[in-house]
């Protein structure tokens, strides 16, 4: 099955429309608080911070580092602690819980527990003191609970936090917790969708509506050039949707947006009209060739004009220069493709440049200049000229078929 191509690059978006980063639509995170140090990380210097009311995450960049991967998620299953037991039955509305066992050695701040014989979970905000874990109860959406296994209650947790970037949402608690080994206030933390990731949308969306626009007889095949590449008259318009496409997903009335889309919705009709030709088009003019820059120096001597009509088929016409230096000193070299390869067959050997119409090949001419009279050549300056045969059919015409009638008296 064919891959519906993607026809502008990200590149080549922001060509169109620099500005396109201004939309970049991630939250920036403020306001976090210290919960406390942890212990059983390995790098005893990370602390547990949290955030509130931050709205919905699905995703955390750090100074643009996608944090995905370290996302701890609070999993639905218990995972039993057999090394941490209460020391007192947990009653309803209690924030503190005397462990049997130094519990700094089991439990940092951050993590996400419960005790043996309830579903309540709770959110240890601070373990200073051994024997004593501080928690907020009733955490991610759960109710209080009071333990009925007495004085012996087991430990468990859903989530730990040790690890330096480390992080979870709890969508219930509108809160988002996270391991670093400084104050993230000083950091550029977002919340959202990874900017590249967004586009790439975008520029997908905007090349399935241009697809949906052009017409159905225009060969999709044909939107690329002989090198492969998209015409830019195909890679300007999508480049255009997708602007207008993120511009609107944040502003739908937004002016910009409109008048991105009206310049691509004119080069549409004008491709669906043939008011514009594509590169692989035959144009009333393909006959005296497209010259094309294959080596050039600026400001040199260089071919500036053709004319006549080619009187063969399909040609990349090579033109170098030889011999460089001023008009009548400076030369030229031709070549046409011969039967097996462009470019192989040479027509023109050492021809003097004179600054007048002088011999190309298959009956035109080329015309060299220079930006001021004493403008040099420069040997190994090369040129391709695209040609097509006079006789061939024209496929992009300023001609139309005009509807003729009379008046009955």
């Amino acid at each position: 099955m064919a891959t519906a191509p993607i026809y502008c690059t990200h590149k080549e978006l922001k060509r169109v429309y620099p500005q396109i980063d201004a939309f970049d639509t991630k939250t920036p995170i403020y306001g976090w608080t210290l919960l406390g140090v942890t212990y059983q990380d390995v790098d005893t210097s990370t602390s547990c911070y949290i955030a509130e009311n931050v709205g919905l995450i699905s995703n955390l960049f750090i100074d643009g580092q996608d944090m995905s991967v370290r996302e701890q998620s609070i999993p639905s299953s218990q995972i039993l602690d057999s090394n941490a037991d209460t020391a007192e039955v947990l009653s309803y509305g209690e924030v503190e819980i005397t462990t049997e066992n130094t519990h700094n050695q089991l439990v940092d701040p951050g993590w996400i527990i419960g005790v043996q014989g309830t579903d309540e979970k709770m959110l240890v905000v601070d373990t200073a003191t051994a024997n004593t874990i501080k928690v907020r109860r009733g955490f991610d959406g759960t109710t209080q609970e009071t333990s009925n296994y007495g004085s012996d209650s087991g430990l468990f947790y859903w989530t730990k936090l040790s690890q330096k970037g480390e992080w979870t949402y709890s969508a219930n608690d509108d809160c988002l917790l996270l391991t670093w080994d400084s104050d993230p206030n000083d950091l550029l933390i977002e919340a959202g969708e990874d900017f590249t990731t967004l586009v790439t949308q975008f520029r997908t969306d905007a090349s399935r509506y241009l697809d949906s626009r052009l017409d159905p007889n225009l060969p999709r095949e044909q939107l690329k050039d002989k090198s492969g590449n998209f015409d830019y008259m195909i890679i300007r318009s999508s480049a255009l949707i997708a602007a207008a496409f993120l511009i609107r997903a944040t502003d739908p009335t937004n002016e910009i947006a409109t008048a991105l889309m009206e310049e691509a919705q004119g080069n549409i009709d004008a491709l669906n009209s043939g008011g514009a030709a594509l590169s692989w088009q035959t144009t009333r003019d393909a006959s005296k060739g497209i010259v094309r820059d294959v080596t050039y120096t600026d400001g040199e001597i260089r071919p500036v004009d053709t004319r006549g009509a080619w009187n063969g088929t399909f040609d990349l016409v090579k033109v170098k220069i030889g011999t460089g230096g001023v008009l009548g000193t400076a030369t030229y070299n031709v070549y046409v493709k011969d039967g097996d390869n462009l470019k192989q067959s040479q027509v023109v050997t050492e021809e003097k440049i004179n600054g007048d119409y002088q011999t190309l090949a298959g009956g035109l001419q080329i015309r060299f200049s220079g930006e001021t009279d004493s403008s040099t050549a420069t040997a190994n300056n090369e040129w391709e000229i695209e040609v097509t045969g006079a006789a061939e059919h024209i496929d992009a015409s300023g001609v139309k078929s005009v509807a003729n009638s009379r008046w009955l008296n």
